[in-house]
């Protein structure tokens, strides 16, 4: 039988396999219904020590394990559910997070902006010029600015859409940006 962690949900606790466990955290796949969930590219780290969900990151399991083997001493500060309050580690935890689910979006104050900037770029593993407030995403190797509200509604509208790369295609071809964003 595969080594598991139980994991406190809403319906109380559940036993899940476990892919890497440390000391106070571990990697898991996501829960739905209360059983493991196939969703590639969809980790959980749970704190151990609680049971409960610290972050669902969106990537593949080696960064999901990486980013867990990097924090895991750090959770050794929590040891019940209230201490997240005080812990010195929580906003370095979140822009953590935010830079692997979000890596468009940097957080913090104007003053710490480059800071946070680098941080995120390093730790996504991409170029500082991919750190800031502009939304992009990876498609075949490239980091590409999405379109704006107004283009996505006049592409929905017209017999035709654009591709990342400026392509004219019909809109339900797989690379036009309606549907690499899964809007049709």
């Amino acid at each position: 039988m595969a080594p598991s962690t139980t994991i406190t949900t809403k319906d109380g606790p559940v036993a899940v396999r476990h892919r890497w466990l440390g000391q106070h955290l571990a990697v898991t796949p996501p829960l739905k219904d209360g059983a493991e969930k196939v969703c590639r590219g969809q980790w959980v780290i749970t704190h151990t020590p609680t049971g409960f969900s610290c972050a669902t990151l969106l990537c593949s399991l080696k960064k999901a394990t990486e980013v867990a083997k990097n924090w895991d001493s750090r959770f050794g500060l929590i040891t019940v559910p209230s201490d997240v309050q005080q812990w010195p580690h929580k906003k370095a935890w979140g822009e953590t997070v935010s830079a692997i689910n979000c890596p468009w979006i940097t957080s913090g104050s104007p003053d710490d902006s480059d800071d946070i900037a680098a941080t995120s770029a390093a730790e996504a593993g991409r170029p500082i010029d991919q750190a800031g407030t502009v939304r992009r995403m990876m498609w075949r190797g490239k980091w590409w600015q999405l379109p704006t509200d107004t283009e996505l509604e006049l592409w929905v509208m017209d017999s035709c859409c654009e591709t990342p790369d400026g392509r004219t295609v019909e809109p339900d071809h797989p690379e036009s940006w309606l549907s690499i964003l899964n809007l049709i």
